[in-house]
């Protein structure tokens, strides 16, 4: 009841903001690059006035919904012609934000488009649009749920492949299906306790009825908990791969930073601690995103800046979700077990400053193996790399293998199976699961099942959260303040 109630007051609640929308306009392509043709979309229940009257046309019936018209606009007050350009509207509902949008696709100048808003701005009730409002009023009027509307941005702001996928599926619906099963599921569990808490005794429901409930609402926090258990690889494949190049000074660290960007992205020499501070790179690795940092060598050292440039390593490398440890193979025993000497390699590094660095994934990188003879006897673990920086000895066979680490880190991105993406998911999630909980803990012994209920409603509560069901405008604020504006 509660959460018809809720959506009734949300239906409402778009009903009064609908009908006191100021129609709203924007550059809905980029604005600082020249380009051929730059998209000026209006969106609002006065939309089309801006069609017809700088069109100078009496009747909409002329330009068919969806349908491109080659015309003219002029200044509807100095009847100057301002551009020759093609125009579209879309009616509403059946348009991206559900009301009715025009577009002018007007050429690429800076001075057609400052012209367009002067003329815009002087219409009744029109303004320009804030940031995310397009796709604030595509949600508002049930075009697109909060996740598809987070999917939508991380498709605009996709840098690589695998985030393109990702983002896609999510603005397709992918997590909103999910969730939306799951919060489905858990309303006919409540609508069911509250029946056998209400009705029970003079209806007669029998006791099997909260048997169901039991194992229904079971299964999905069983679901919900695996589906928490993800080592954060949709965040992972959102945000970039965070890897920190960690090793002794003149171990070749900055030059595998400088293979990995292609440039000369960090000064390599045969000075010790030519690197004081963090440097970061951002690059795409079989479409992956990865966010790189070469880092100063570590060691116990009296120099006050080489020491605080140690500091800032182990600092970043606690934040990173994979690391590479590069070692100078030149400086191991051959003779001796070589296994047993990287471990004690790592030891003495990671003890230089108190760390929680074991539990993080590593590649160990031998690197300057052309310098040592007897290579062809080494034998190693599948996570350690012997290479050359200097005679590109092994470097695909790294690169391979880093970046298979990194796609098991985040997964290939699937529609069937979507992973979380954003953390706001992740905090309403777990108050989900632990609401759940506090219900089957209650329920199972034989606790007060009015107390029970309501936890499994504050669950169907957070649940709702994510997708929109359950809303608030601080929330709303949060999320659209992201988007570029004319989204």
């Amino acid at each position: 009841m509660i959460f018809k109630q809720l959506w009734k007051n949300k239906n409402l609640f778009i009903s009064r903001y609908s009908s006191t929308l100021s129609t709203i306009f924007a550059l809905a392509t980029g604005y600082q690059v020249r380009s051929g043709v730059a998209i000026i979309r209006v969106s609002g229940s006065l939309a089309t006035q801006s069609l017809l009257t700088l069109t100078k046309e009496t009747k909409l019936e002329k330009f068919q919904p969806k349908k491109l018209y080659l015309t003219k606009i002029y200044d509807n007050k100095t009847n100057d012609l301002i551009d020759q350009c093609m125009t579209v509207w879309f009616k509403g509902p059946k348009s991206f934000t559900g009301e009715d949008v025009v577009e002018f696709h007007i050429h690429g100048s800076k001075a057609i488009a400052s012209v367009m808003f002067s003329i815009l701005s002087s219409f009744p009730n029109y303004r320009l649009a804030e940031a995310g409002e397009f796709s604030k009023r595509a949600y508002l009027n049930g075009r697109l749920d909060l996740t598809e509307a987070e999917g939508l941005i991380d498709l605009i702001n996709a840098q690589t492949e695998q985030q393109r996928k990702q983002s896609l599926y999510q603005m397709q619906g992918s997590l909103k299906d999910l969730y939306e099963r799951w919060r489905i599921d858990l309303v006919k569990s409540l609508a069911h306790s509250e029946a056998y808490i209400d009705f029970h005794e003079d209806q007669h429901i029998e006791n099997d009825i909260l048997t169901g409930v039991i194992q229904k609402v079971q299964i999905t926090y069983d679901n919900i908990s695996l589906h928490l258990q993800d080592h954060r690889r949709g965040e992972i494949l959102r945000d970039g791969c965070r890897i920190a190049i960690l090793g002794a000074p003149n171990a070749g660290k900055s030059s595998l930073l400088n293979i990995l960007t292609q440039k000369p992205t960090a000064i390599v020499s045969s000075i010790a601690g030519t690197t004081r501070d963090v440097i970061e790179s951002t690059i795409d690795l079989g479409g992956y995103p990865v966010i790189i940092c070469d880092t100063a060598g570590l060691r116990i050292t009296n120099d006050p800046i080489e020491s605080e440039g140690v500091s800032r390593a182990f600092d970043r490398a606690n934040l990173c979700d994979l690391l590479i440890v590069v070692i100078d193979a030149s400086t191991l025993n051959m003779n001796e077990n070589l296994n047993e000497q990287i471990d004690q390699h790592l030891s003495n590094l990671f003890t230089i400053k108190s760390s929680s660095l074991n539990s993080l994934t590593k590649l160990i990188i031998l690197n300057k193996i052309d310098l040592v003879k007897e290579k062809n006897q080494m034998k190693f673990s599948d996570n350690i790399i012997p290479i050359s920086c200097i005679s590109n000895i092994n470097i695909q066979e790294f690169l391979s293998k880093l970046t298979q680490t990194i796609a098991d880190k985040c997964t290939e991105p699937s529609f069937t199976t979507p992973y979380l993406t954003n953390e706001r998911h992740r905090i309403y999630l777990t108050q989900t699961v632990e609401d759940l909980k506090m219900f089957l803990l209650l329920i199972n012994n034989n606790r007060d099942l009015v107390l029970a209920v309501e936890h499994l409603r504050l669950a169907i509560r957070s649940l709702g959260t994510i997708t929109g069901v359950v809303y608030t405008e601080e929330l709303l604020d949060v999320i659209f303040r992201d988007f570029c504006i004319g989204k």
